[in-house]
Formats: structure tokens, sequence, C-alpha cells
């Protein structure tokens, strides 16, 4: 239940799975996206579809008057962001994309606390995702691990929500000043670990330095984690918990949720959906007060750049093999 959104109906083109779905959430279950647009009772789709389908789906409903709230990452390319962003203004719609994590009141308070300058000027932003994918969850689905599809691996797919997190605390600018990435243990097309070097530019952030690293090959999974540092304090998330807090006003955080199920591959209906609930209810009062949703299109386009810049800077992308390659030495400005 979503206090101010009801579900009215769904969409699966698959005739067996959307009998599924019509017996598990008792509504109808729509055999197109056309279908599902055409009814008077949808205002707003959640379009939670292969992450390269997103851009078409998402200016189709746009152009239907409907709001837009999409998965992430929003789209593969920085252009359909653009065209996507374009469609609902256009259209009058609200679009925003799923970062839930930016709804933990912890992160939250440490955010603000960021802006007010608590922790000085921010000298280190860091992510870290150690997850584990065995072979057959690539295999369970002919999009999961391709370039036209999935869009990318380990970043793109499991690191873009620890991407975004990094971006919203540490403000500023990123460029990519190096990266190197791969397929070290799968037979996938796109990468399973890659590892990228930051600096940042402007607001608190200014100078600053990063380092993203993600992985599906780190058997058997790992908790990931977020880091940011400043001159007067700095703070440590592990999992779905904020675990530390330095500052002017000392903080520390017991509560930590190594969330064992994302970095092992287990089913996301496993981690909880607390954050999920959060964004929806957002997006619900963002259209009821015609407001931006918490996550804008354009805050979803920020991290969606950034992985495609690391990608750029590692020589990884469509028709390129996806084994080792090196960085290389230009700095690379998120587009």
């Amino acid at each position: 239940e979503t206090p101010g959104a009801r579900l009215v109906a769904a969409c699966r083109a698959d005739a067996t799975r959307a009998a599924e779905t019509r017996a598990e959430l008792g509504v109808p279950c729509e055999a197109s996206l056309e279908a599902l647009l055409d009814r008077p009772d949808v205002d707003a789709v959640c379009l939670c579809t292969p992450s390269g389908l997103h851009a078409e789906q998402a200016i189709t409903a746009a152009r239907a008057g409907k709001h837009v709230l999409v998965e992430k990452p929003m789209a593969l390319e920085v252009a359909d962001a653009d065209a996507m962003i374009a469609a609902c203004r256009e259209a009058g719609v609200h679009l925003g994309v799923a970062f839930q994590r930016r709804t933990d009141p912890d992160l939250r308070e440490l955010h603000a606390a960021i802006r007010a300058g608590e922790l000085g000027r921010l000298v280190l932003g860091t992510a870290s995702v150690p997850y584990f994918r065995a072979q057959s969850y690539y295999d369970s689905a002919a999009w999961r691990g391709t370039w036209s599809l999935d869009g990318g691996g380990a970043l793109m797919n499991q690191g873009i929500h620890l991407v975004d997190l990094l971006l919203w605390l540490m403000g500023g600018e990123p460029q990519v000043v190096g990266a190197s990435g791969g397929a070290l243990d799968h037979d996938i097309e796109v990468e399973d670990s890659v590892a990228a070097a930051l600096r940042f530019t402007g607001g608190t952030a200014d100078g600053a330095v990063g380092a993203l690293v993600a992985t599906t090959a780190a058997a058997p999974g790992f908790p990931h984690r977020v880091e940011v540092y400043g001159t007067r304090g700095g703070a440590q998330i592990e999992g779905d918990g904020l675990v530390r807090w330095e500052g002017e006003a000392p903080r520390i955080r017991p509560r930590s949720v190594h969330a064992a199920d994302a970095g092992s591959g287990g089913s996301a209906t496993g981690l909880g959906h607390l954050g999920h609930r959060l964004l929806l209810e957002d997006f619900a009062a963002a259209l009821r007060e015609d407001r931006e949703p918490l996550v804008s299109g354009e805050e979803g386009r920020r991290s969606l750049a950034l992985v495609l810049a690391v990608y750029e800077a590692a020589g990884l992308g469509p028709g390129r093999p996806a084994d080792v390659h090196s960085a290389k030495k230009a700095a690379l400005k998120c587009p």
C-alpha cells in the first residue's frame, strides 16, 4: 500500500506471466504498453522493463499524457535521457528516476549537513560494489549482460545506485581521470569488473578526488560501501545503513543492514520495500503538488553520464571486446 497512489493495472506481453500477475496483484494486466496507456484510469506508469527499452517507452508514455517513473538506469545513452526529459517537459508531465536510497532519513540528514558545510571542504568520495552474480544470473534472461538492453554490467546495472548516492552527497561535477575494466569471470558482452579514478569540480567538493569500484565476480558477495570525507569530518555507509558519521557534532550510527542478498545476487524481493514505497509516496505527492519528484530526470541523467564516461575511459562499449582494457590518459568530462 502506498498513500496517495493506487495500482490500477499492469502490463506483461507474455500471456502466462500476465495471468500470474493478474492473480498476484488482483488488477487487470494488459498485453501491450499501448493498451495500458489507453486506460483513462492510468495517470502515471512505472517502467520496470529492460534498460534498453526505457527511452522509447518513456517517450511514448509522455506523449500519451502519462507521468513516468522509470527504473535505473533511466536510459543507455545521454542523448536518450535528454530526449526523455524533453518529451516529458513538452507534454507537461513529470519524470522521476528510481534511486530509492535517497529516501533514507539518515542519508537525507547527512546530505543536508554536507551542504551546510559540517564536513568542511570535501576531499575524498568513494563507492565500492563488491557483488557476486553467478553465470546463471546472466543466462536467466537474454537481455542481461548485453550492451543493447542492459547497457553495461557491474557499474551500469548493479553499481549505478551507489554512483547516484556518491554524486548526490559530493555535489560538484565529476571528471573521469582514468579507468579500466572488463569481463574477468563471466561469459558476457559487458564488464563484470571496473575501477575508475575521479576528480570533482565546483561546490564544497571542488578539487576533491574519488573512486568507483564495481564487480559481480567477488564470491560470495559483500556489502557495498559509500564513503565521503572532508576537512572537518566524514561518513561511512555500508549496505543500507549509515554506520559512522564524524564531524563537528560527532554521530555514530550503529544501524547497518549489510544487504547480503544484494551482494550475493539474491532476489530483489527480499531486500525490503521501504525505500521504494517512500519514493512512490514522494512521486505521487509531486504529481498532486505539481513539483519535481525527489529524483528528477535531470538528476538521473547525472549518474548515467558518469557511468558512460567511465566506459569511454576504459575502452568499454558495443563492438569492443569485454577483456581488460587500459585507461586512457586524458581526462574525460561527463557529457
